[in-house]
């Protein structure tokens, strides 16, 4: 006998209780994704972490800063420069100690670990800062971002990357700010067994949100049209350098004053083929279904039983996680709601071996 699980996705009642069964025990899932309408891009936090990886502290706190990232996609965003010193033994400094030494000039960091909050909000030490991650990230997202960021589409093709990025001016009071608007590709998770030597001395086994290079430096690009409602496109392309595993690679960019530091709006965005987000071809394609599609928010996503799902995320056209559900049990019993405004959303299904997306169309 084979089984079937169903997920009824509504826009403002419950899900209906799903019955899953898997390995002949019949258990309840009910999941439900946290209410958000989707108007206006909300102020993602940036956390700029300056790490080394035989740093005996750094391995104690720069993990909660990256784990915070990874738990609270709405909320904030982190990249991780790796430092030459107190040891200049760190792998990752040593492939790109160009870019990693101007952000270290930058901001004068002289010790690490170092934790950077949007810019000028918070400075200094990371143990200090992880005690109270939440709190300061909770209260700098209340403030409205000054940019929008949105991507025309990102690209991996024949190991080369390329992107195209538009930085959308929200106040006529930028007009008179020296801005700059920049794009990191990091590598979100770096196992220190890809190196065939040590990278590093400390107890870090995995390294997080690993910047690998800065476009088209460290300098970042000067922005122009800041008056409301401007729009500067930046371009890049780069062949890849360094990368230990393709599928973890990931592009932040934000908008930074040059005069304050301060960051106005940062965003995190995953490669596509062509476009970000778009709905891959996989062999597994039609383990998961969703109907009706289009539709008008309410959906049911099908499922075969044998699937061992990590995640659910949804996305929109610009690759911007509008909400991730990590299943961490076989009982999930989550009593919300949400919105979705009128367009086009990606459904990604994590699982142990791969990622399953699927595009949705609400009208």
């Amino acid at each position: 006998m084979s089984y079937e699980r169903q997920f009824n996705f509504c826009e403002e009642i419950n899900f209906a209780q799903i019955i899953k069964t898997m390995k002949n025990i019949h258990l309840l899932l009910a999941l439900l994704l946290l209410q958000m309408v989707v108007n206006a891009q909300e102020r993602i936090v940036l956390l700029e972490q300056f790490s080394n990886s035989s740093c005996g502290p750094c391995a104690q706190s720069s993990p909660p800063v990256y784990n915070f990232a990874d738990n609270n996609p709405e909320k904030a965003v982190a990249i991780s420069y790796h430092t030459g010193f107190p040891y200049s033994n760190d792998s990752m400094y040593l492939e790109n100690p160009v870019d990693a030494n101007q952000r270290v000039s930058f901001y004068s960091v002289s010790g690490v670990p170092h934790t950077i909050m949007d810019g000028n909000v918070f400075s200094g030490g990371s143990n200090s800062f992880v005690s109270n991650i939440n709190s300061s990230v909770n209260n700098r997202k209340a403030v409205n971002p000054q940019y929008n960021i949105a991507t025309t589409g990102v690209s991996l093709t024949n190991n080369i990357l390329s992107g195209s990025f538009q930085f959308e001016s929200l106040l006529a009071a930028n007009e008179n700010e020296n801005l700059i608007a920049h794009i990191v590709v990091i590598e979100k998770n770096v196992l220190k067994s890809s190196y065939l030597s040590s990278p590093g001395n400390n107890s870090e086994t995995e390294y997080g949100y690993v910047m690998r290079k800065m476009f088209p430096n460290a300098a970042g690009t000067i922005l122009i049209n800041k008056d409301l409602n401007g729009i500067d496109e930046v371009n890049f392309s780069w062949t890849l350098d360094n990368i230990k595993d393709e599928s973890e690679i990931r592009i932040v960019a934000f908008v930074q004053n040059l005069g304050t530091k301060e960051v106005f709006q940062s965003q995190l965005f995953e490669v596509g083929n062509g476009t970000v987000g778009i709905e891959k071809s996989i062999t597994t394609q039609n383990e998961m279904q969703i109907f009706p599609n289009p539709n008008n928010g309410a959906f049911t996503l099908l499922l075969n039983n044998n699937l061992f799902i990590e995640s659910i995320t949804i996305v929109n056209q610009l690759g911007q996680v509008i909400n991730r559900q990590t299943i961490n049990s076989e009982t999930i019993n989550i009593s919300n709601s949400f919105q979705l405004e009128k367009g086009i959303y990606f459904v990604k299904l994590k699982t142990k071996g791969e990622e399953i997306v699927k595009k949705i169309t609400v009208i």
